[in-house]
């Protein structure tokens, strides 16, 4: 955030990225990261945010060991963004109380050796860009949180302000869980916990329903909960599926906030916020509710083909070349393409086949020059060497026969020769006529149009 080390720390070997900055030596001065600004500006017009004319950096004064430094720069009372929201899948809207920039801490490595445990510290992740969002109270369940982080990962994903992978660490939640009740004619709201470092949906669900369950039952049994008046701090462990307790949550007082000394400022011109704002991509959701509108896919396809930007973008390209294939286009690639991708661990940027070959392959399978089949194979030609679909298909021999009147004559002698299926089939048995099929593609070698064939036969026994 303030210094020239990688901000892509995953992976690489412990305190490899590092400088005098992000490690806090003596004498080391801060440089606000430009780019790291205009992407939190980014975050808050994409979620409906306000951007103050003046906001500073404060420092936020704590000791703990990955923070070198012995304070962090944050933004205390002056945000980059604020006053905004989110719409959730449900239809409710969540208020968004702010977004402010601060940088990362480092992490600690815990281990035991000959039964002596012991913490490391790895300061590669020190000093990386963090953008902390911060929501009103509106959230009622653990189905609701879920929906809330999934939609805030998918916007910030599209408006290309984070990967946001979690399991990379690249996005963390910390959620407060309180809980509500009536008694004695009252409303009452016992101290609620905050559960830090969430870094998945799963943990997100069963830290929340634990954590709730616990603070009900210490309520009921009349534990510290009656008596503490503020809010404590938990981790969770996905092993033991409880939490536990880190420490009693600190005040604002406790951390001693003032101005940033060694940093000015900061006044976004209103050009520059009309710039970002111009540039921002269509939102997920309004992109799903195109994609139902305009391609008549179904919800749980929209849904899928938008949770992945470069999927949407692949599946719009392919649309925009066989837009009356739209539907199929979006099977082939839920498909066989999704399949493709992750038995082989393929980048769908790196693949062989490109949107506007899946489409012309689509093409030929819906007018019927090759069977479902063939196209597979066609498919999976493609997917190995590149290659144009209708030189494959030529070159493999895989085009359908579609002469109707070899097809009836061949129907005609497979209905004569088996007396005993029409039989059946006209005493109720719809599936009988499946025993037709199969010897009349034999007669082609399985390269009849397989459409025709059974339109064919029900006219013949109609």
């Amino acid at each position: 955030m303030f210094c020239g080390c990688k901000a892509h720390w995953f992976g690489a070997p412990p305190n490899t990225l590092v400088c005098p900055v992000c490690l806090g030596l003596p004498g080391a001065l801060p440089v606000p990261n430009r780019r790291a600004i205009e992407l939190a500006i980014t975050a808050g017009l994409a979620l409906h945010c306000e951007t103050p004319e003046h906001t500073k950096f404060d420092r936020k004064n704590y000791m703990y060991p990955d923070l070198p430094k012995g304070y962090q720069i944050s933004q205390y009372d002056l945000p980059l963004t604020v006053n905004g929201w989110l719409k959730l899948e449900s239809g409710k809207r969540v208020g968004i109380r702010r977004a402010h920039l601060e940088e990362d801490t480092g992490t600690l490595k815990h281990g035991e050796d000959a039964g002596r445990r012991y913490t490391l510290v790895d300061f590669n992740r020190s000093g990386v860009p963090l953008l902390e969002i911060v929501s009103d109270p509106d959230l009622s369940s653990a189905d609701e949180a879920e929906q809330y982080v999934r939609a805030l990962r998918d916007i910030l994903v599209y408006s290309g302000v984070s990967e946001m992978r979690l399991e990379q660490g690249a996005g963390r939640f910390d959620v407060n869980v309180s809980i509500r009740f009536e008694e004695g004619g009252k409303t009452v709201w016992p101290p609620q916990s905050e559960i830090k470092n969430l870094n998945s949906y799963e943990a997100l669900r069963g830290a929340v329903a634990f954590e709730s369950d616990r603070l009900w039952q210490e309520w009921q049994t009349g534990g510290e909960i009656r008596r503490r008046t503020g809010k404590v701090t938990v981790g969770w462990s996905p092993e033991r599926g409880r939490t536990y307790l880190q420490r009693s949550k600190e005040e604002v007082e406790d951390y001693r906030y003032f101005p940033e000394p060694d940093l000015v400022a900061l006044e976004p011109s209103s050009a520059t916020v009309a710039q970002i704002r111009a540039a921002l991509p269509e939102m997920p959701a309004e992109r799903r509710a195109r994609f139902t509108a305009d391609y008549g896919l179904s919800e749980y396809v929209a849904r899928n083909l938008v949770s992945d930007r470069t999927l949407a973008d692949y599946f719009e390209a392919a649309a925009k070349v066989e837009p009356t294939n739209a539907k199929q286009i979006a099977n082939w690639i839920m498909g066989e393409l999704t399949a493709a991708l992750k038995r082989d661990g393929n980048d769908l940027g790196a693949m062989r086949v490109g949107a506007q070959q899946l489409a012309v392959l689509v093409r030929l399978v819906a007018s019927g020059t090759v069977s479902g089949t063939a196209a597979k194979r066609v498919f999976s030609e493609m997917w190995k060497n590149g290659g144009d679909p209708e030189a494959i298909v030529n070159s493999l021999g895989l085009a359908q026969t579609s002469d109707e009147e070899a097809i009836a004559a061949a129907v005609d002698e497979i209905i004569t020769a088996n007396p005993n299926v029409i039989a059946a089939y006209r005493r109720g048995n719809m599936r009988a006529l499946d025993g037709l099929i199969g010897p009349v593609m034999g007669r082609f070698k399985g390269k009849a149009d397989g459409a025709l064939v059974r339109r064919i036969i029900l006219e013949r026994v109609g």
